[in-house]
């Protein structure tokens, strides 16, 4: 009874042809069928920026119903810049890099080789990264300079260790 509750939770699965013999599933996106994959890239700061690394530390099954995007990643917070939008450091942003940012919206924004994560404002003059903690402030970008920022994404979700 015991093992049917196992494998009804996706954990373990019987191996035809042999009495009593299961095995552990080794792929879990494969037995949550309404999960998705999504690459866990790195840190990222929520403070000063920093440099940005594009290297996946592994890879995050989560629930289809919960985070929605055609590009989704997911970068770990380091730092304590967005403490008022309740995102805290070691939480991990997931962000879709499909979506185009709104106005006043939370993006992962590249500048130059650093990246930060920030509310994103456009003004006729410059884009405005604002943070959600008054000790930080914020970076403007001259709509004159010539290397423009990017946006690698925008944010959908949180996940946070308790």
């Amino acid at each position: 009874q015991h093992l049917r509750l196992i494998e009804k939770k996706g954990v373990m699965h019987r191996v035809p042809g042999r009495a009593r013999a299961m095995e552990l599933v080794d792929d879990e996106v494969a037995s949550y069928p309404e999960s998705v994959r999504v690459p866990l890239l790195g840190n990222i700061p929520a403070g000063n920026p920093a440099v940005a690394f594009e290297e996946a530390e592994e890879v995050l099954a989560l629930p289809v119903r919960l985070f929605r995007g055609s590009q989704l990643f997911a970068l770990r917070v380091r730092g304590t810049s967005m403490q008022g939008a309740a995102i805290l450091n070691g939480d991990i942003a997931v962000l879709d890099g499909a979506r185009e940012v709104k106005e006043g919206e939370i993006a992962a924004v590249l500048i130059e080789d650093e990246a930060t994560l920030k509310r994103v404002y456009h003004t006729p003059e410059a884009l405005i990264l604002k943070a959600e903690n008054q000790a930080f402030r914020d970076i403007r970008i001259a709509a004159s300079e010539s290397q423009q920022p990017r946006v690698l994404g925008v944010l959908v979700g949180i996940l946070r260790k308790v």
